[in-house]
């Protein structure tokens, strides 16, 4: 198999911080409290149909599916957004969020790399094929790049793992065509040389952008491999990256190489405001008995109450009774649905993104939450 040629270009000429004109709206790792990560969503998750028209495989176990929305309407996203995929599977609709993978103002496309046990990514790796038609929620989540806000030569620094390259590599493309002589650096993680997705097109990246440096770590490689190899941690990942401290830095990894990348970047300096960071979350399963019996649902703001169906979720039951409620992923992973419970006894499936605080405090999420009697929310 041939190599890529990936070898970090030397980072000794670093120049001094540039001065930045005022600080960046930044997306950081959501704090405990009220959520404030995700834009307020009930009018961007407007449902809408697509068909696909191109399945790529990338690698083995990962698939890119090309979309073309049916009513012929654009599906505007920015780079670094996802959809949520509303798939039919044995009779009911099962829902799963999918970075999309393509640069801004391309074919709308996502990238769904199967796992083991997994309802969806297995059924789109077995059944989807070109002429497949379903509904998608969105676009929406704001791990994106900032707002032209500052000087245009200060650097981007990435770290991706896994299937976490989707949002990056759209991210990518996009600036380097609108900032074709943007520093970049990109550190992307995988097991083996056949399990890099997105392989060509960051070769032929790199390639036609000098100064696009693209380093990927293998932690299982042949032993022809001329790379990085070995265990990624997070002081290993900071010293590959090695971004200057005005840099804007991307992290969409698993939750603890990116706590640990987080650390060592802090500790060397840069500033915190100055990371973003994107987490997938399992889709939640569900951990108690669903209700089989009714319950009502007082949202006190706006002084309605909704009965709650057997097998409906609290979104899913106030979307049905004409509320307007913020929600985008609708899988326990974003906290755009968060609610507070003010009375009552509700059960949230697992597992989902609420911190330990925010659920001694009673919050929820609606998503993935059902009535167990007769409650009232803040809301």
């Amino acid at each position: 198999m041939p190599s890529l040629p990936t070898v970090p270009r030397s980072l000794a000429a670093r120049v001094a911080q540039l001065h930045r004109r005022k600080p960046l709206p930044v997306t950081v790792a959501r704090p405990d409290g009220p959520s404030r990560r995700w834009a307020q969503s009930a009018t961007t998750s407007a449902r809408r149909h697509v068909r696909v028209a191109e399945v790529i495989h990338e690698t083995v176990d990962a698939v890119t599916l090309v979309l073309e929305v049916t009513d012929g309407r654009p599906l505007e996203f920015r780079a670094g957004q996802y959809l949520t995929h509303c798939f039919d599977i044995d009779g009911a609709t099962v829902k799963r969020a999918y970075s999309i993978c393509a640069a801004e103002g391309d074919r709308l496309a996502c990238t769904v790399k199967a796992i083991d046990g997994g309802v969806v990514s297995g059924f789109v790796h077995r059944k989807v094929a070109a002429g497949y038609e379903y509904a998608v929620l969105g676009p929406t989540g704001e791990f994106v790049l900032p707002d032209v806000d500052e000087n245009d030569s200060v650097p981007l620094a990435f770290l991706a793992a896994g299937s976490g390259i989707t949002p990056v590599i759209s991210m990518i493309e996009t600036e380097l065509r609108q900032q074709p002589e943007r520093e970049i650096s990109l550190v992307y993680a995988s097991r083996r040389q056949s399990e890099i997705i997105f392989a060509r097109r960051l070769s032929a990246l790199a390639a036609a952008h000098p100064r696009l440096r693209v380093v990927h770590v293998l932690s299982q490689p042949a032993p022809e491999w001329p790379g990085e190899a070995g265990r990624l941690t997070g002081e290993r990942a900071a010293a590959l990256l090695a971004p200057r401290r005005d840099a804007q830095i991307f992290l969409c990894a698993p939750t603890g190489l990116m706590d640990s990348t987080t650390a060592a970047l802090t500790d060397a300096g840069v500033a915190v405001s100055r990371i973003h960071r994107e987490r997938f979350y399992a889709a939640p399963q569900h951990t108690r008995t669903v209700p089989t019996q009714p319950h009502d649902v007082q949202f006190r703001a706006s002084g309605r109450t909704v009965t709650q169906q057997p097998g409906e979720t609290i979104l899913e039951a106030g979307l049905r009774g004409g509320l307007k409620l913020n929600f985008s992923c609708t899988v326990g992973g974003c906290a755009a649905c968060k609610l507070k419970v003010i009375s009552g006894a509700v059960a949230v499936d697992e597992p989902n993104c609420l911190s330990e605080q925010e659920r001694s405090e009673g919050y929820i999420l609606s998503c993935s939450a059902y009535a167990q009697e007769s409650v009232v929310l803040d809301a």
